[in-house]
């Protein structure tokens, strides 16, 4: 039953991440002074951020409140809402966290590889159940997605519920016979849903997505079809797909391989908890893989986003232990373009392509369905959930736009409706809105370095990606600034110094000039000769060139 509430404590709901964007999914629900975490995700780097490992949302917020942190909520165990959890875990710990148990199973050997298990609470969380804990009395219903064991979390306040709908799909014919909870959200309905939070990220797709069980024939009719070895890339988190490749080399009675670390904790899990069905004797190592006939093997691996050292990469190249690709070999790529990945992806299904084997891929190939709910199915929640006030989230500006305008479609009043962007603080109350905003950036992951790395730095790397550096090293006399021998000038990424070397030339005549100057004037401050020389280079490389190379003067003083 939903509590009673007598305190006058603002209901608020922030936004840390995951509206405005895909991935880096956070937020923070705030109740009678305490705080709940719903999901803690990350988003991979672009290509305007070189250098960059992971992006992980700013949690100065929670950090200065970690007093007021009741606990967190995962809806699901998809990197880009758990994968940030490790790096919270060093600020704001000891924390209750909630999940389903594969949720739970693929978190736990992330926090002891971060050394956080320790700070984890694990509370499992099964649909059709609730917890309590501190002023957040929650209720967990199941939604399906690409993934198994996905919730949405509704969270009682004075003013109604507030339901949560994770990422979800409305799959008629899921895999494990488990499909969304109609039923639950229903009574959610009846109670009053206040506020619903939901999925937009396939907001733009029209009519329904495709079930889960659709890409089963066409797996199989691949595997049937193949010659030699079949390699399937996949999300490792995806059970259900994994178990249709599985189910289509046993079919075609093929032994299957798994590859990839990621993918083995994920496999180990689900066969642990009964959610994936793999006999021991139809598995091989990867090892055994090239003694054995090419047409009796399948091949389950990770790498479908292009990643630069996966196993598929490494195949694409040529330079996989493991596994050679040559004609006749079959690669499927199961799984969808995750935004901004599309270049490297595209890399990657043309070096398949190159090794002579037959590619499948989205769109030329229906080998992927969505997790994600389309147009159709998004409406659907909305006329059952029946919200008084309503805010997309889980995806880009047009994405949240589109499904705003699905939600006036149904009846919802567009006053009635929010559209945020990460940092909003919204205020909960008879009304809905944006009371102000909170630091809600980015938080980059460069190697060990964990947000040392800034918008400048990044700045700094575009640019040496982009126009290469130029080095002046300069040797003058400390006491009257005049020059010492030869200046050099050295450059990397900017001009071909062959072929240019009149342009170099040019470079070293402007810099002894500029120092003459400076000479003249009795200018001996080592800074402001560097101030000097860079910006007499860099408008002479502007003028000869059309770029703006990084310029480091090294001015030794004798």
């Amino acid at each position: 039953m939903p509590r009673s509430y007598k305190g006058s404590a603002p209901v608020r709901v922030v936004f840390l991440g995951g509206v405005g964007e895909v991935g880096r999914n956070m937020a923070c629900v705030e109740l009678d002074g305490r705080i709940l975490i719903v999901d803690v995700g990350l988003s991979f780097p672009h290509q305007e951020m070189p250098g960059i490992d992971l992006v992980l949302p700013d949690f100065e917020y929670v950090r200065d409140k970690a007093d007021r942190v009741e606990a967190v909520v995962l809806t699901h165990g998809h990197e880009d809402h758990i994968g940030a959890l490790p790096y919270l875990l060093r600020d704001v710990w000891p924390l209750p966290v909630y999940g389903t148990a594969f949720t739970l199973a693929l978190l736990e050997g992330k926090l002891e590889e971060h050394g956080v298990r320790d700070r984890a609470d694990f509370r499992v969380a099964a649909p059709g159940e609730g917890a309590v804990i501190g002023p957040f009395s929650m209720r967990f219903m199941r939604v399906t997605h690409s993934i198994p064991d996905g919730m949405a979390v509704a969270i009682d306040t004075r003013f109604g519920t507030i339901l949560h709908t994770g990422d979800f799909k409305i799959d008629q014919t899921p895999l494990d016979g488990r499909p969304t909870d109609l039923h639950a959200l229903a009574e959610e309905a009846n109670r009053g849903v206040h506020l619903l939070l939901s999925d937009s990220t396939n907001a733009e797709e029209a009519g329904y997505t495709a079930s889960e069980r659709s890409v089963g024939p066409v797996l199989q009719d691949i595997v049937a079809r193949a010659p030699r070895i079949v390699v399937v890339a996949c999300f490792s988190s995806h059970i259900h797909r994994i178990q249709q490749v599985v189910n289509a080399a046993r079919a075609n009675e093929r032994m299957v391989a798994f590859l990839g670390r990621s993918m083995h904790q994920s496999v180990d899990a689900a066969r642990r908890l009964g959610i994936l069905s793999v006999p021991d004797g139809d598995i091989v190592p990867i090892e055994q893989v090239e003694d054995l006939d090419p047409g009796r093997v399948v091949v389950i691996c990770t790498g479908s986003q292009g990643e630069p050292y996966s196993a598929l990469s490494l195949m694409a190249a040529r330079e996989h232990k493991w596994v050679r690709l040559g004609q006749g070999d079959t690669v499927v790529l199961s799984s969808s373009l995750i935004p901004g990945n599309e270049p490297a992806i595209h890399r990657v299904v043309d070096g398949l392509y190159r090794t002579g084997a037959d590619v499948f891929h989205v769109p030329a190939a229906l080998v992927h369905a969505s997790g994600h709910a389309a147009a159709e199915e998004l409406r659907l929640m909305l006329s059952l959930v029946r919200p008084r006030w309503f805010i997309p989230i889980h995806g880009e500006r047009r994405h949240l736009a589109h499904h705003a305008r699905l939600a006036t479609e149904v009846g919802i009043s567009a006053d009635h409706i929010l559209i945020c962007e990460d940092g909003d603080m919204v205020e909960v109350g008879e009304e809905v809105r944006v009371a102000g905003r909170v630091n809600a950036g980015m938080t980059f992951v460069d190697g060990l370095g964990i947000g040392d790395v800034g918008g400048e730095v990044l700045r700094d790397r575009r640019k040496l990606s982009g126009d290469g550096v130029v080095v002046v090293v300069v040797a003058i006399d400390a006491h009257h600034g005049q020059i010492i021998g030869d200046i050099e000038v050295v450059n990397r990424g900017f001009v071909y110094d062959e072929t240019s070397a009149d342009i170099l030339e040019e470079a070293k005549n402007r810099v002894m000039l500029s120092l003459k100057e400076s000479a003249e004037v009795e200018v001996t401050d080592r800074s402001v000769l560097q101030q000097n020389i860079r910006r007499v280079l860099g408008r002479y490389f502007y003028e000869v060139t059309q770029r703006k190379p990084v310029i480091l003067p090294v001015i030794m003083e004798v």
